[in-house]
C-alpha cells in the first residue's frame, strides 16, 4: 500500500462514518473524524470490558477438610 492508497482508505473510513464530510473535506476534517471515530471504540471497550465476568484470582481447591470428608465418605 502506498501513500496516496493509504489517505484514500482514511477518507472512505472517515466518509463511511459520516456522510455530512465528502470529496471537498480538508485532512483536518478527516482526521477529526477518524479521532472521534478512535475515542468511541475506547468507549464501547471499556463498556464491553465491564460486563465481562472478573477472573478467579486464585483458584479454589478443596480445603483439608473437604478432602477428609471425602476419603471418610468412600470408605
Amino acid at each position: 500500500m502506498n501513500q496516496s492508497q493509504f489517505i484514500a482508505e482514511c477518507y472512505a473510513v472517515a466518509w463511511d462514518s459520516n456522510p455530512d464530510l465528502d470529496k471537498s473535506s480538508s485532512f483536518e476534517e478527516i482526521l477529526t473524524e477518524l479521532q472521534s471515530l478512535k475515542d468511541k471504540a475506547l468507549r464501547m471497550d471499556i463498556l464491553i470490558s465491564s460486563f465481562k465476568p472478573e477472573p478467579e484470582l486464585f483458584p479454589t481447591r478443596p480445603t483439608l477438610r473437604d478432602t477428609q470428608a471425602r476419603r471418610q465418605g468412600e470408605l
